[in-house]
């Protein structure tokens, strides 16, 4: 039990981190009352520019590769504590479970655990969202494709692959919102280089 609780512990405490939340803070902006509301690094771009945008992306993204590397130098199972990094950012305790999208923490760990479904995914991810200029439905398509790469790629052991499933439904799951507005045609662009 303690095998998988160790680095559940890390993987969560590091994606409990707001990093988004905070750089708006000490910019003056609360998140929670700007833009979508959202406190990941897509409303901090929104409400910033591009600039900021890349800082909470990056620094989102960094939660999940140093919960990958920690589990992997304890050699704890590495996939336990990317996907509760992932956890931790989209059900955040800090503000009643209402986290991130997970997206750039998710991106992170994919970069560690298998580069070659990163790009993919990254790829995937530019081509919708430069056609469209909806961030949701580039991640919503990113996510869904991560899981058929990495089968593709003959990626991992079962439950390296049957991570990627988890992750992939989590990030669907924390969309649910933009869903609805994507169905009604609602959804706002972003244009992540222009402040709102």
């Amino acid at each position: 039990m303690i095998i998988y609780l160790i680095p559940f512990i890390i993987g969560f405490g590091l994606g409990m981190i707001p990093f988004s939340y905070l750089i708006g803070h000490l910019k003056g902006v609360n998140l929670r009352n700007t833009g979508s509301g959202n406190i990941g690094a897509t409303n901090l771009g929104r409400v910033l520019g591009l600039k900021f945008f890349l800082l909470g992306f990056i620094l989102d993204g960094l939660k999940g590769i140093i919960a990958v590397i920690i589990a992997r130098n304890l050699c704890y199972e590495p996939s336990i504590a990317a996907i509760s990094a992932i956890l931790g950012h989209i059900f955040n305790p800090f503000f009643k479970m209402r986290g991130g999208k997970g997206v750039a923490t998710t991106l992170g760990v994919v970069l560690i655990l298998c580069p070659k479904a990163f790009l993919g995914a990254l790829i995937i991810w530019l081509i919708i969202y430069f056609s469209t200029y909806l961030v949701s439905l580039a991640s919503i398509s990113a996510a869904i494709c991560l899981p058929i790469i990495s089968f593709a790629l003959n990626f991992g052991n079962t439950t390296e692959r049957i991570f990627f499933i988890v992750i992939s439904i989590f990030i669907v799951y924390a969309h649910r919102p933009n869903i609805k507005r994507l169905l009604s045609r609602k959804e706002p662009k972003t244009i992540l280089w222009r402040k709102v």
